[in-house]
């Protein structure tokens, strides 16, 4: 992602005209690694934008927002216009005022987290593709959890990183493939975030639980669970409450790393060697 001022007269006449926003100001965001991201200041209000100019991730994304928002559980960022303009790709969202949590915000963020994941479907993945960060998320629909998550999303990534991997990363997966009806868990296609990690939720504040940055489909609540372990992870109380609203299967703990393997892989392919041994870690603790 490259870093870019977009905000000359041209773009800032543009947003006038067709949006009918009026920009008065604007300040760099940072934290996100495929976006440049700005706080946008207005005659009514704060806004947040997005742009990217090497793909366009954002219709798919507004796409997310719509369906998370349509389950009523968590609070979900208002969009207020998603468009080009020249090699712009931009999003343009309610901006979020956000708060520290309060002594009660993991009971509400689990019991939504619970009830998020009580939207069904019949199959497993969704009617369309996405993204994982600047990735290709595929979503090919198929009734088999465990096959969907086999075909959709390790052997894809493992596709991406080719021969990156070293071969006996390749063979070890291929092991791995041969025992996962035995490993893991069968559940309910449900809704996922499908990139529930702790730098995409935000607590706004009137105290709502916000999730942004979706990538969703429709697969094993276990992955969204799982995903909460990486990168700094939840605090214990989540996974206590959640398990009282929707208890989860006997031995979830012991999939968590399996789960896991997806967004590892993604990382590999994102960010390079430095997730290898962690990779390798998790392969050779169940091979």
């Amino acid at each position: 992602m490259k870093l870019l001022n977009p905000f000359d007269d041209k773009f800032i006449y543009y947003l006038k005209n067709n949006h009918n926003i009026h920009v008065i100001d604007f300040s760099t965001i940072s934290g996100g690694c495929v976006n440049s991201t700005y706080k946008i200041k207005t005659k009514k209000s704060f806004l947040f934008i997005k742009i990217n100019t090497d793909f366009n991730p954002f219709p798919e994304e507004v796409k997310g927002l719509e369906e998370l928002s349509l389950t009523n559980t968590f609070y979900i960022p208002k969009v207020v216009a998603v468009g080009n303009f020249k090699e712009l790709n931009y999003l343009i969202l309610e901006y979020v005022d956000v708060s520290k949590p309060s002594s009660d915000f993991w009971i509400n963020f689990s019991n939504n987290l619970a009830s998020l994941h009580r939207n069904y479907k019949d199959y497993y993945g969704l009617d369309y593709n996405n993204y994982i960060g600047s990735l290709d998320q595929k979503n090919t629909i198929n009734l088999d959890g465990i096959e969907f998550f086999i075909n959709s999303r390790l052997l894809f990534q493992l596709k991406i990183a080719g021969n990156n991997l070293p071969v006996i990363i390749h063979k070890k997966f291929e092991n791995l493939f041969s025992e996962l009806y035995n490993l893991l868990s069968v559940e309910p296609a449900c809704l996922l975030h499908g990139d529930l990690w702790s730098g995409n939720y935000l607590v706004n504040h009137h105290q709502k639980s916000c999730l942004i940055d979706p990538a969703i489909y429709y697969g094993n609540r276990e992955v969204d669970i799982s995903m909460t372990k990486l990168f700094g992870g939840f605090p214990s109380e989540f996974y206590h409450y959640y398990n009282n609203f929707y208890p989860l299967n006997y031995g979830w703990e012991d999939r968590v790393d399996i789960w896991n393997l997806y967004p590892l892989l993604v990382h590999f392919n994102l960010f390079g060697n430095m997730y290898l041994n962690q990779i390798d870690n998790v392969l050779n603790k169940y091979i």
